[in-house]
């Protein structure tokens, strides 16, 4: 007898060839189970890991605007050629930190969620297919309950009672495996593009940060070139030559400090003047 088609199926059909039929939808669950399963194992794995790599990116980070900020201290003491140098090489160091910043928010903001969404997925999809081996369970209890009254019973109320309950539950089954695979195929394609999008951007983002650090490390090396030595040396031995004080000329000796105001003296000797006309006179 040929096998029955879950497309179309119906009661006459005998229980071997339903328990076949049967048979070959548990392997298509078991085939669902497992992709389910690996993406349950990995992608856990997956977002916890990216997650540990932000972190590292961003504790160099730190690292780097704590250098930045240090040579900008140090280049604040040093000469003007080699502070210039010094300066140039931290402004970049900062700006490759900038960029270590916007790659460490995009990996905790895109990279992880995109993984970690599919805890959720994973979730619904075994409820799905749960739903789906449960239904197709009952099909084959319905197909066996029929299978008795026919064999057994006379009663054809009985009998097309037992029909009735075979056709609704293989009904039932049909849709649930035909929404099923559907189901699991939209699953597939979204896992593929979305591992395909997630570590695609994982790389761009990766490829960005070395080519603008490149950039900019290749800016601070030529800052650094450019620092004179000569420069700075001829400032060094300038700033060793010592060089005395630039005195004003005496100042005139006066009673000035002494009387209060350089008028004072004057004004003795008029009153001194006046005494002796004084004097001359009463004689």
């Amino acid at each position: 007898m040929a096998r029955l088609n879950r497309e179309d199926r119906n009661f006459t059909g005998s229980l071997p060839d339903l328990k076949a039929s049967v048979k070959a939808t548990e392997h298509q669950t078991k085939v669902v189970d497992r992709k389910i399963f690996v993406v349950e194992t990995h992608f856990p794995k997956l977002a916890a890991m990216l997650q540990r790599y932000a972190v590292g990116t961003a504790k160099l980070r730190n690292k780097g605007d704590e250098l930045s900020k240090t040579i900008t201290a140090y280049a604040e003491e040093e000469s003007p050629s080699t502070k210039q140098g010094l300066i140039t090489l931290s402004e970049c160091l900062s700006a490759i930190q900038d960029q270590r910043d916007a790659e460490v928010s995009r990996m905790e903001q895109k990279l992880v969620q995109g993984f970690s969404v599919y805890d959720t997925k994973c979730k619904q999809a075994r409820n799905d297919v749960r739903v789906s081996s449960s239904l197709c369970t009952r099909e084959v209890k319905s197909f066996e309950s029929l299978e008795k009254a026919q064999m057994k019973s006379t009663d054809r109320t009985r009998i097309a009672r037992a029909q009735a309950e075979f056709q609704k539950a293989s009904g039932e089954a049909n849709r649930s495996m035909r929404v099923l695979r559907e189901q699991m195929n939209e699953f597939e394609s979204q896992k593929i593009r979305d591992v395909k999008q997630i570590l695609s951007e994982f790389v761009v983002g990766e490829m960005e940060l070395l080519a603008r650090s490149m950039e900019l490390y290749t800016r601070a090396y030529q800052g650094l070139m450019n620092i004179s030595e000569d420069e700075d040396l001829g400032e060094f031995n300038k700033s060793m030559t010592f060089k005395p004080p630039q005195w004003g000329s005496a100042p005139a000796l006066s009673n000035a400090g002494r009387y209060g105001n350089s008028n004072t003296m004057d004004n003795v000797l008029e009153e001194v003047e006046d005494e002796s006309d004084d004097l001359n006179r009463t004689m």
